[in-house]
Parts: C-alpha cells; structure tokens; sequence
C-alpha cells in the first residue's frame, strides 16, 4: 500500500514529458530593432516563456573577437536577457550557409574550433545553420561530423533551417548528415513563389491544396527520404504573401496579378507582418476570406486604390492551430518552428492578445507558461497542504 502512495506521489509531481521534449523554436529578425515607427522590435518585447529555443538572425561568419551581434550593434550580453528570466530557454545564434564558408577542407578544424569558441564566449545554447536549398552551397559531409563532434564535447546544439527547395543532391546530403543535427527546421512557406509562379495570387504556405505544392506534400518528402519525424520541425510564418490585382478582378485564388506593395518593415516587396495585416482587417476595412475546404488558410483583400486592390494570404490563429495539432498529432514532428517574431502582433495592436499566432501554436504544443505571483502563492499553499495531509496518511498506512 506505501508503495503505491508513494508512486502516486511521483506521478503527482512529476510534469510531462511530452510537453518537455516538444519544441517551438523561435526566430527573431535582429534588424527589426531598427525598423521604422511601431515595428521596431526592441528585444525587451521577448516572452521568455512563449518558445523553447530562441534564435537570433543573423549574424556574418563565426568571428572570434566580433563586439556584437550581426550588423544591428546589439551587444552580446543583451541577446540572453531572456534567459536570465526563464533558464530553460535555450538561445542559439543563426548563420547563412553562404556565409560559413565551409568549403575549404584545409581549414576545417580550425572553422570548427572558432565556431565552439564563439559560441561559449557569448554564452550560447548552440548554432544554427539557415541553408538555402536551392543553392548550389552543399556542404561537404565530415565537415558536419567534425562540428557536431566538437559540438557534443562542449554541450552545444546543432540545428539546419531548409528553404523549401529539394532535389536528389540536397536529400542524398541530408540522409548523410541527420545523425548529426539536433533538429531541422523545414520552412514550408513561400511555396508559390519557390516555384517561380511570380504572376499567380495564391495562398503562399497551404497546409493542403490541389492547386499547388502544400506543406503536407512538403513534409511527406522528407519523412519518406528518411528523415526521423521526431527531428523535424515544421516552419511556420507570422507574415503574409501579397500581389496586386485589378479592382474588377475576382478574388478566389488563382487568380493574376503582380507582386504586392515594398513593404517598409520587411524590406520587401510582396510581405507584409502579420501585425500590419491584423491592423487593416481591424481598422482600414480589408475584408477577409475563406476557402470552403478550410484547409489553405485565409486571404485578406484590400479596398480599392487607383483601380487595384492588394491582396494577401497568410495564416491566422485558426491555420497555426491547425498546422500545429497536424506537427504533432499526425505527422508525430517534433516541434513547430516561427519565423519570426518580430512580425506577429508583439505589441497587441490588434486587441487580441500579444503574439497571437506565436502564443496560439505554443498553447497547442503545450508548452508551460511561467505562472503568475498569485498563482505561484496559491500552488504553493496549496502544495504545503497536500504533502502535510500526506504524510500524515503515509505514517497510517
């Protein structure tokens, strides 16, 4: 009979472990910090507790003696407040794989001890590596083994971010090199436009679609060329895909059009943040749309501007719960990644809570929130009560 009080105990107090091993990485743009008005991001709008692992974007080659962070002049140190607030947050810098300049076989010991050193000088968790797979820049294989060996002596993690391109070289490489990532994060969006389809309106990241590529189809590729479900991470974007239509146009997708407006706060044109899409819906009468099937996401058309209208796709809170539950629950994916969070509603200037998308996939995944003051007090009184009654009963078992 003690025997199994005290087990019950254990599992009374013991946390999830589904919950501990799901992931939701988390990308911040740095060069946010210096966007114009409302869409500066100064790193003190971090939630600590929203993701597992936060990634900062990005910075040049691994430089020993760099003052700061990429080219925003952020000083190291203020990259890991957050996880002086929460210490299981793991914080990981990124870099492009153009810029690792991996290639020269002869310095690649050297390249890899001045990554490690890099990284435990500025204290973080790990590297990863955001690789464009549509470029010809693939790396050669015992340079992976070599990092991920050094990486393992000294307790870093090794993660790749795949743009969505694939062709039989890149799958061969990552069939090669898996045992030596932690993780892989598969970006599944922009999928119309990585198929050159510049001239077509459509939504950019559907998680199932007749019409084009999908992200269903995308993930199936890579599990089927063995890539272990548990290692992957499925990318999901806070901003949307714009084009501009004719004002008589219809607006079902596809439809014709051209690129949407440059954008100020990406810096691009066709993308726009979720923050601002979220803001015209609420307050410059863009009206919203969905498709019968639910499974694509929404699209958000704009009024009409000397005879065009703007029109975009993008994923609300509904298509991130839902690509979330697919992550986990029918794919078996080991996590969700966010690019980024710069461009969610950080500063709740919608009314619908900070972070929407971002705090929507992390309430699916299930990943603990700190509690509040109140409630710390609550659960310890409460807590203080049931061990007393309980070892009042162990003693009369």
């Amino acid at each position: 009979m003690k025997l199994i009080f005290v087990t019950f105990l254990w599992w009374f107090a013991t946390p999830s472990l589904s919950q501990a091993e799901t992931r939701l990485v988390c990308y911040l743009d740095v060069t946010a910090i210096n966007r114009p008005g409302d869409g500066a991001f100064g790193l003190d709008k971090i939630d600590p507790f929203l993701c597992t692992h936060l990634i900062y974007g990005f910075t040049s080659d691994m430089i020993i003696n760099c003052d700061s962070y990429g080219s925003t002049g952020i000083p190291h140190d203020k990259l890991l407040g957050p996880r002086v607030k929460n210490p299981k947050l793991k914080i990981m810098a990124s870099v492009k794989s153009e810029d690792f300049k991996w290639d020269n076989p002869n310095s690649m010991g050297k390249k890899v001890n001045m990554t490690v050193d890099y990284l435990k000088k500025y204290r973080f968790d790990g590297l990863d590596i955001y690789w464009n797979m549509s470029s010809s820049d693939v790396p050669n294989t015992p340079f992976f083994s070599h990092l991920r060996n050094a990486f393992q002596e000294n307790g870093l993690l090794l993660s790749l971010a795949l743009y969505t391109e694939t062709n039989a070289e890149v799958i061969y490489f990552l069939e090669i090199i898996v045992q030596h990532i932690d993780f892989v994060s598969v970006l599944a969006y922009d999928l119309i436009r990585s198929t050159e389809q510049f001239w077509q309106a459509d939504h950019p990241a559907p998680l199932y679609s007749t019409r084009s590529r999908n992200v269903d189809s995308l993930i199936h590729y890579f599990l089927e060329h063995d890539m272990p479900a548990d290692k992957i991470n499925l990318g999901i974007p806070t901003y949307g895909g714009s084009w501009t239509i004719p004002a008589s146009s219809k607006l079902e997708p596809p439809l014709s059009a051209t690129w949407g407006p440059f954008n100020k706060h990406t810096g691009r044109v066709g993308q726009i943040p979720y923050f601002e899409i979220c803001a015209n819906i609420r307050s410059s009468g863009w009206q919203v749309f969905g498709e019968d099937d639910n499974t694509t996401g929404p699209y958000a058309v704009s009024p009409e501007q000397m005879g065009n209208k703007i029109w975009v796709g993008y994923d609300d809170v509904d298509t991130v719960t839902r690509k979330s539950d697919y992550a986990r629950n029918i794919r078996g994916l080991g996590g969700i990644t966010v690019w980024d969070l710069s461009q969610d509603d950080f500063r709740n200037s919608c009314g619908m809570g900070a972070y929407q998308l971002t705090a929507a996939i992390s309430r699916t995944l299930g990943i603990p929130r700190a509690p509040s003051s109140a409630f710390s007090v609550r659960l310890g009184l409460s807590t203080i009560m049931f061990l007393a009654v309980a070892w009042g009963l162990f003693y009369r078992l």
